[in-house]
């Protein structure tokens, strides 16, 4: 579905993991084995010290780690985003990915406002159709755990003679019934999830499209042109610039 070459393109080419943090994943690994360390050492305080060092060894590990992330990561990809990407913040960054967008939209096609807002349509179509077809899947859900419990009823029932046995597979079935019930709730609680991140995606992509548009009707009755300082430094990263011209979602 091209909708899904599309998400890929935005969530994970333009993502922060491949845009900086696998240029960096060796300060990853340090600091989740920094943070191993010391949930190790919390455990060792915890089995083997006297329980009056507990609380300050864990006040400084909940102390120590937000230090670390801002250490190992946080000021890492700062730093890595000034010297490979030529910018001050992560504020730029935000508006490199939007350009990265709109250079790659306009390589696909969608050079115009108007060819923008068709864009919008097929994106809003698009999501609402994924969104659709989870529907169906409450009702297989339920016409599934309907025939089980029937047959199983019907097949217990017809074996037993004795009312008391019958009783006794009755209520046997309702609390199966009660516990598969649950059971579907769980399974549908994952589908909602997946369809809101799927509503969260659409919305993002939305914003950013309209956002685009925004700065092409701004380029066209001024002088000023949004992209100007973003283009000058994508062209100078042949990473980004081949990111730009990798195959159209279409």
């Amino acid at each position: 579905m091209a909708i899904n070459k599309l998400n890929d393109f935005y969530f994970k080419k333009l993502g922060s993991w491949n845009l900086i943090h696998s240029f960096i994943k060796g300060f990853w690994r340090a600091f989740f084995l920094i943070v191993l360390l010391i949930i190790v050492i919390n455990i060792i305080v915890a089995n083997f010290l006297d329980n009056a060092f507990l609380m300050p060894v864990m006040l400084i590990s909940l102390l120590y780690i937000p230090l670390l992330y801002y250490l190992l990561i946080y000021n890492r990809a700062k730093k890595f985003i000034r010297t490979r990407y030529q910018l001050r913040n992560f504020k730029e960054l935000t508006a490199m990915r939007r350009y990265l967008l709109y250079a790659y939209l306009e390589k696909s096609g969608f050079s115009t406002r108007d060819d923008l807002d068709k864009l919008l349509r097929f994106v809003h179509s698009e999501m609402a159709e994924e969104k659709k077809n989870h529907k169906p899947l409450n009702t297989i859900i339920g016409v599934f755990i309907a025939a089980f419990l029937a047959i199983l009823g019907g097949s217990f029932l017809f074996l037993m003679e004795n009312v008391v046995e019958r009783l006794i597979a009755a209520v046997i079935i309702i609390v199966l019934a009660v516990f598969l019930y649950f059971i579907g709730l769980a399974i549908m609680r994952i589908i909602r999830s997946k369809s809101e991140i799927n509503t969260r995606k659409e919305h993002e992509l939305t914003r950013e499209i309209i956002a685009i548009q925004t700065a092409m009707l701004v380029s066209e009755n001024t002088s000023y042109h949004p992209f100007l300082a973003m283009e000058k430094k994508v062209n100078e990263s042949e990473f980004l610039k081949e990111i730009i011209t990798s195959r159209s979602f279409l």
